[in-house]
């Protein structure tokens, strides 16, 4: 059904579970909207072939943690995270936002990225999810996904920052809904510009 919806984007991955393998990788190949593709669905394209993604009729941002990037590289150890990121990104025909400390976003003709916000406090399960719904949001009103990748990694950063500030919260105590609560103020930080 979601091939059939008028969609400006799509995030898929989280909470799938890795089950209708053929159908997820059909909407990677076939929806032409911008997608954000993470968790379950990587796990799908790294033992389906690195070959869907590059068919996709539409721009794609994927936003791996180190394992899963470590399963699209058929196992093959991450010694440079940037010399990773850049030699999958002149292979493949994606945005790659390498989650980590200091995070690393690439994409073909562009210089690399590397996110400056955020601590070790979001570490955590779920925390990729929230990303993956702020980049889907940023690419549904427009941006393309390097920008939508920037953004992104940014603003969940300093929501993350932002919710230890104030004492209510420790980078072991952190969950997602503590980031999702703060990142108006986040995205008012950047527009303050407080980079």
């Amino acid at each position: 059904d979601v091939l059939a919806q008028p969609a400006d984007a799509i995030g898929i991955g989280p909470g799938l579970g890795t089950g209708n393998q053929a159908r997820i990788l059909r909407i990677v190949r076939e929806a032409a909207c911008p997608m954000v593709v993470d968790a379950d669905a990587l796990t799908i394209i790294a033992h389906a072939g690195l070959q869907h993604l590059d068919k996709a009729k539409g721009p794609r941002l994927l936003t791996p943690h180190p394992g899963e990037m470590q399963r699209l590289l058929a196992g093959k150890k991450i010694r440079d995270r940037a010399a990773t990121a850049r030699a999958f990104v002149d292979s493949h025909p994606v945005t790659l936002l390498l989650k980590g400390a200091r995070t690393v976003i690439a994409q073909r003709g562009h210089p690399l990225r590397y996110n400056t916000t955020g601590h070790p406090g979001m570490a955590t399960g779920g925390m990729g999810d929230v990303l993956t719904g702020v980049c889907t949001a940023l690419l549904a009103q427009g941006a393309d996904t390097f920008l939508a990748a920037s953004l992104g990694a940014w603003v969940c950063g300093r929501a993350a920052e932002i919710a230890i500030a104030g004492g209510a919260n420790s980078a072991e105590s952190l969950s997602p809904t503590d980031v999702l609560s703060n990142l108006g103020r986040a995205f008012d930080s950047m527009r303050a510009g407080d980079f």
